[in-house]
């Protein structure tokens, strides 16, 4: 057997132990789901309470993560556009919200990879793979600036630990130093060219903080969701309680081992509620609240970003006509959802 006959079995195997583990987790949030007795009488009181929250704010939580997923492609955008790039907000925010599609059915954020793939389409030359990675690692850099503000915050109330900053301190220093010793060097083979967007930010710190504006407003979009979900449920100063749920969730999305991270997201909802001081049956019916928006959302968003691509072709008035039919049934799905599916789920 050849080395090339051996690599496409490997592929194959490791393929189909991705779609088993997603179709296994799938099940399990299925089953929790349909039966959430089996995890015990909080949850099943948690589940109880969804009937409480408000349609209109869960719809309001929707808005907040449609802005964020569309912020989010924008600061692709921006970094790519200094690399070389060919693309608009529309199209950047579509080919993001594709790979936010494919991380509501898959683990292990299989969606990321094909946002790379996605963007590197927007570039040219034998190495536009590696540059979209570092694209996608400068961005990546500038949500960990946001997400040490927000950690300050839970720090300095005593709800979340201090000792990530010190690692996100570390990783941002180093993004630093590399935008700065790489800003008048040029690339020297293909892998070198994952250091473009670091090169082009270090020469335009214009362009830098248009990366960090955009990754702030989806932030932003992420913390009036959390503020929303909150309000639904009548949780005191909503605010401050989002503030600590955005960065719990992001540190428990460093290794999502469920699609969506669902369960995993919705526990690390609950741990930031109950230090806000939240009852927990009220926090675990907004952990599942706020994960079952997000999905939805996600999906909606993620279908609305395929069809575009997939018009790409058409006329320019039928593809803006498409995004605002696709955006406009993102939002009646995640109002649908919030008034029909969550309240009566059990």
């Amino acid at each position: 057997m050849n080395h090339e006959c051996w690599r496409r079995m490997h592929a194959l195997a490791a393929h189909k132990r991705q779609l088993a583990f997603g179709l296994a987790s799938l099940g399990l949030v299925a089953l929790i789901a349909s039966t959430p007795q089996l995890l015990g009488d909080e949850v099943r009181e948690g589940f109880g309470s969804l009937d409480a929250a408000s349609p209109a704010w869960l719809w309001t939580a929707a808005v907040g993560f449609v802005l964020s997923l569309a912020a989010s492609g924008c600061a692709w955008r921006s970094a790519l556009l200094r690399c070389g790039g060919r693309t608009s907000r529309l199209d950047s925010a579509a080919r993001y919200g594709c790979g936010s599609l494919l991380n509501s059915f898959a683990p292990a954020r299989l969606g990321t990879a094909l946002r790379f793939a996605l963007f590197a389409r927007t570039l040219d030359g034998e190495a536009r793979i590696w540059t979209a990675g570092g694209v996608g690692t400068s961005v990546g850099v500038a949500h960990i600036a946001w997400l040490a503000a927000l950690l300050a915050f839970g720090a300095v109330t005593g709800a979340l630990p201090a000792w990530p900053l010190a690692i996100i301190a570390a990783v941002v220093a180093v993004a630093v130093a590399l935008a700065y010793f790489t800003r008048s060097s040029r690339p020297r083979g293909r892998v070198a060219h994952v250091l473009d967007a670091f090169h082009a930010l270090g020469r335009c710190p214009r362009a830098a903080g248009q990366l960090l504006g955009w990754i702030g407003l989806a932030t932003v979009g992420r913390v009036a969701a959390a503020t929303a979900v909150c309000t639904a449920f009548g949780i005191s100063r909503p605010l401050a309680a989002a503030l600590l749920i955005v960065p719990a969730l992001e540190l428990a999305g460093t290794l999502p081992l469920t699609p969506g991270n669902i369960g995993v997201a919705s526990a690390a909802i609950v741990f930031a509620l109950k230090a806000h001081g939240t009852a927990i049956d009220t926090a675990i019916a907004a952990g599942i609240a706020f994960s079952a928006v997000e999905t939805v959302t996600s999906i909606a968003f993620g279908v609305g970003s395929t069809l575009y691509l997939l018009d790409g072709q058409a006329p320019g008035f039928r593809r803006y006509a498409l995004v605002g039919v696709s955006a406009t049934g993102c939002l009646a799905l995640g109002a649908a959802f919030g008034a029909t599916v969550v309240m009566p789920l059990v």
